[in-house]
């Protein structure tokens, strides 16, 4: 039987497709993340404790801190969301990420902070927080490890990494209103951090697999 040429031919591209994909799902810019959680404190009537959280956050993964120091450095913008049970929502394109390394100082932690403002910075509140009277409302997804030696630089971690690094969450979403001192909030943990995969890495990898699944399948039958 004559061999093909072009059997290890797509066999070599099949498997070219499948690593670029995790390659480029893994390496490329920009990240999107999934976040789920729940709510374990809320001043909201309408937003219970053990209700859902969902939303996500999108951050250029090539881009230098914004800001650095020796203890913490900035990177933005995010643009990042949540909602809530009721429909409640709130987005904004101006947020920031925050990594704080302290190395094990007494009274410090490592800390990883998503941070956005919503009104006067900017932002969109949704469903039943779009009727709040104009003020400010903030949210954060905060991770934080208190022994101070979840890391020993400040790049960007893997976002899929965190909640097995930072165990202590202080997440939270508030709103004072205006000329108040007075705020209401809602706190979460987050229970999940997922990578989401861009367009033409899923395509890859999914070409990857397809043709791997038919090689696989020619090989035992």
């Amino acid at each position: 039987m004559a061999t093909s040429f072009r059997s290890p031919v797509r066999q070599v591209f099949c498997f070219l497709c499948g690593v670029l994909g995790v390659v480029s799902t893994a390496w490329g810019s920009p990240v999107s993340v999934l976040v789920t959680g729940v709510v374990v404190h809320s001043d909201f009537a309408t937003i219970g404790i053990g209700t859902p959280v969902t939303g996500f956050y999108t951050y250029d993964d090539a881009l230098p801190p914004s800001s650095i120091s020796s203890h913490s450095a900035e990177y933005g913008p995010v643009t990042a969301s949540l909602s809530f049970v009721d429909g409640s929502s709130i987005s904004s394109a101006t947020g920031m990420i925050t990594v704080e390394n302290y190395s094990g100082a007494p009274g410090t932690a490592d800390q990883y902070d998503v941070d956005f403002h919503v009104n006067a910075y900017g932002g969109t509140p949704g469903g039943p927080f779009a009727a709040l009277d104009l003020g400010v409302i903030w949210g954060t997804i905060k991770r934080r490890d208190p022994t101070g030696t979840a890391w020993d630089d400040l790049a960007l971690p893997d976002p899929e990494t965190l909640l097995a690094l930072l165990p202590g969450d202080s997440s939270r979403v508030g709103y004072t209103p205006p000329c108040s001192s007075s705020s209401k909030y809602i706190e979460f943990d987050v229970t999940d951090l997922s990578i989401i995969p861009a367009p033409a890495s899923l395509a890859l990898g999914l070409i990857g697999a397809g043709c791997c699944r038919r090689w696989f399948r020619r090989r035992t039958t």
